[in-house]
């Protein structure tokens, strides 16, 4: 006890220190004053509190687009949800004398314990092996089990939509009007039900993990798959079986890039900048010291698996991430981190300070290629801002031959914000933004309100990361794979369910079935 009390001792006095030290330093004060000018010039904005105001989500509950969409969810039977004993639950197969047999065979101690248990466990167990298997399995392998587990939830729970669930399937409702609407709409429409089933994962984390031991584990299952990806691109690094692609072979003639399971760099350092953050936060999350030691193994293996993508985007998205963290729990360790941006130059491995330099070399082909690529899908929105040209590369490359600069291909515009704007029109790149702006405002009220401290870091590590995430929006189009939009809509979904998720130490399965969630 002495010795635990003699370590918090120690740190309370390095952080006196180090407030001291910071407060007397002209340097650190004027970057702290930076920081402080640009929170209040843009604090009182619309756009900030667009993204930043508390929202009484019970004004959903007048409305009647979600009391029309949580009907459509809530119609179905829930016949896994248990109990059965009152036979409430099978009241829609009473009809013809067949349907009765069936029904008095189903209303067995047997089969209603079996019911229940599949109702019970199924959709969160489900939910939880596409968690862990998302870096891994085919897109539609990945979507035909979740269409599964859509199922078995909608028969066992309640739906209620909260704000961002409400945005993401306004947003799915104008993908798919925009798909019937496309260029090419054979082409447009399978991407378009493709999304709109990845994007629902959402509302499946929502609806299956509601106790705080739940998202606890889910977050875990998706950090150990990374963590696997992880040992697989160091594996690749390291052995060798890796080839030239995705650089200019003119300035990096020998650069082998990293890309684990997911066949390129760009992508696996995008699914990467979303796993960091919560890793790295488990450090501080975690009560016991193993697992604070396997949380910063864990986070140090990913950092290294980023490095070796030489993304520099992530990179640079990356710093965004762990700048916006530091502002969000503590600012004024902010001056640590611009005191990092100083010393990086002197340690950071030649061939990544190489590749991060890169950036403002516009000599380099890829850094070309980007902006005329912008250039001329920007010129596009002058004859398709209203209605986009559609989903998916077939109705992307049916017109943008013609705003082309340089004759440059290409099968996206390279930024996600872009890339949306083009496919679905205004209204598309409003909804989507909707739905950004709904996740913020959850986030940002949780972390000024709680006082619980350490779900308080980890939600603020996760809305980090998101923020890293859609920084490289900017430089890439993030949901061109669908492995990673489908562990984006995870991982909100997750980081979400953490603001309301109780504190009862309840199991995977959650055996309080009847309420609905919150």
């Amino acid at each position: 006890m002495s010795i635990r009390l003699s370590a918090k001792s120690r740190l309370a006095s390095l952080r006196h220190v180090f407030a001291c030290w910071v407060a007397g330093s002209l340097f650190f004060r004027g970057i702290l004053w930076i920081f402080d000018a640009l929170g209040r010039f843009f604090g009182d904005s619309f756009v900030a509190r667009m993204f930043t105001a508390d929202f009484d989500e019970s004004r959903l509950r007048d409305s009647a687009f979600v009391r029309l969409l949580e009907h459509a969810f809530n119609r179905f039977p829930k016949i896994l949800a248990p109990p059965l004993d009152d036979g409430k639950n099978l009241m829609w197969l009473r009809g013809s004398a067949l349907i009765t047999f069936a029904t008095e065979a189903m209303d067995t101690p047997l089969i209603r314990n079996l019911l229940r248990w599949f109702g019970a466990a199924f959709p969160a167990w489900g939910l939880l092996v596409v968690l862990l298997a998302a870096p891994f399995l085919p897109t539609m392998l990945l979507a035909g089990m979740l269409v599964v587990v859509l199922g078995t939830a909608v028969l066992r729970y309640r739906f209620t939509l909260d704000l961002t669930a409400t945005f993401i399937m306004l947003y799915v409702l104008v993908m798919i009007f925009s798909a019937f609407t496309s260029l090419v709409p054979a082409s447009s429409l399978p991407v378009a039900v493709l999304s709109s089933v990845l994007m629902l994962s959402y509302l499946l984390v929502r609806i299956c993990f509601r106790s705080r031991r739940c998202v606890d584990f889910a977050l875990f299952a998706f950090i150990t798959a990374a963590a696997g990806t992880a040992l697989f691109a160091v594996y690749q690094y390291v052995s060798g079986h890796l080839y030239v692609a995705w650089v200019d072979e003119d300035l990096f003639e020998h650069l082998r890039r990293a890309y684990s399971t997911f066949a390129n760099p760009n992508v696996y350092g995008t699914f990467l900048l979303l796993v960091i953050p919560p890793a790295a936060a488990g450090v501080l999350y975690a009560k016991r010291l193993v697992f604070k030691l396997a949380a910063l193994g864990t986070a140090g293996l990913l950092t290294l698996a980023l490095g070796l993508t030489f993304s520099r985007g992530c990179y640079l998205a990356f710093a965004v991430s762990v700048a916006f963290f530091l502002l969000l729990i503590e600012k004024r360790l902010i001056v640590l981190f611009v005191a990092v941006l100083f010393a990086i130059p002197f340690v950071l491995p030649p061939a990544m300070l190489d590749r991060l330099v890169s950036v403002v070399n516009f000599e380099d082909s890829s850094t070309v290629f980007r902006i005329q690529i912008w250039q001329g899908s920007v010129r596009m929105l002058s004859d398709f801002w209203m209605s986009g040209v559609g989903q998916g590369v077939e109705a992307y490359n049916r017109a943008y031959p013609f705003y082309a600069l340089s004759g440059t291909i290409t099968p996206h515009s390279h930024n996600q914000f872009l890339q949306v704007f083009l496919e679905m029109g205004i209204v598309g790149l409003l909804v989507f933004l909707g739905i950004l702006a709904s996740f913020f405002r959850t986030q940002f009220s949780f972390i000024r309100n709680t006082a619980d401290k350490r779900r308080r870091i980890l939600s603020a590590a996760m809305t980090a990361a998101v923020v890293g995430f859609l920084f490289q929006g900017i430089f890439d189009l993030v949901f061109y794979n669908f492995r990673v939009m489908l562990a984006f809509f995870l991982f909100i979904g997750l980081a979400n369910a953490l603001t309301i998720a109780e504190g009862v130490a309840e199991g995977i399965s959650d055996k309080s079935t009847t309420r609905e969630p919150s």
